[in-house]
């Protein structure tokens, strides 16, 4: 995977290809911080950025036959306009990752570039989605297929899906089949560990941050809404890399 990265911090133009491993060098002050970050934020929430879309039309035939087959080949033939799109989406996600003002990055460019998939050469995926003890769906894709079976498991008289829902979860399925590949999981540490150590009690983000807003509200408070609200004391990496080792 290729990337390419404009107007960034202290970095006018920049490109460089991801490998088993990947060394980002320079002196101090040239951009590497900023290149890495960039990076690991991409890698880290491409799932929210590339979004595909669902024909209605599949969604209506796993509901009323139980079974759809998908051909992922359009899908494949979209690659590079959904990753431009989904690269546009990120960059002006830029200031969440950062924790900056968000005028700070209105010239910045980010671009990730992969090559084509070839569905004839991809091995098997099998997945089944379920809520507690109850199976919804399956997905089902056999070696070097351009298919994908879903297949509905749940008794839909019982239990009512929504099509938007059924739609959101086989998207991201074809994401994942798609685009899995060239991102992989990435886990940030930094070289010194030791403070983050010593202070990771006081640095609880998820922690301070409940008991802050709980003593700035009343009591009539909605504990998920509170959860669910975004901050951005730190940058996305920090928080990343102080959470996990919080939670050792």
């Amino acid at each position: 995977m290729k990337i390419k990265i404009k107007q960034l911090g202290p970095i006018k133009q920049a490109e460089f290809i991801l490998g088993d491993l990947t060394l980002i060098c320079g002196g101090n002050n040239t951009g590497k911080t900023y290149a890495t970050y960039a990076l690991f934020g991409f890698l880290d929430v491409w799932r929210e950025m590339l979004k595909i879309g669902i024909e209605d039309r599949s969604i209506t035939t796993l509901l009323n036959d139980g079974i759809v087959h998908i051909d992922l080949e359009p899908y494949v033939d979209k690659t590079q306009t959904i990753l431009q799109e989904g690269c546009k989406k990120y960059t002006q996600s830029l200031s969440r990752v950062f924790s900056s003002p968000g005028d700070y990055f209105k010239d910045t460019e980010f671009q990730a570039i992969t090559d084509r998939i070839n569905l004839h050469e991809t091995p098997a995926f099998e997945q089944t989605i379920q809520t507690m003890n109850t199976e919804l769906f399956s997905f089902s894709k056999t070696e070097n297929s351009t298919k994908l079976m879903v297949s509905l498991i749940i008794d839909k008289e019982k239990v009512h899906l929504p099509a938007a829902l059924i739609n959101q979860i086989v998207a991201q399925t074809v994401n994942e089949i798609i685009f899995g590949q060239f991102f992989p999981k990435p886990f940030i540490v930094s070289a010194e560990r030791t403070g983050a150590a010593i202070f990771r009690k006081e640095l609880n983000f998820a922690r301070n941050r409940l008991l802050k807003e709980m003593s700035q509200t009343d009591k009539n408070i909605d504990p998920i809404q509170l959860l669910s609200r975004v901050y951005n004391d730190y940058a996305l990496p920090v928080e990343r890399n102080v959470d996990f080792t919080c939670l050792r």
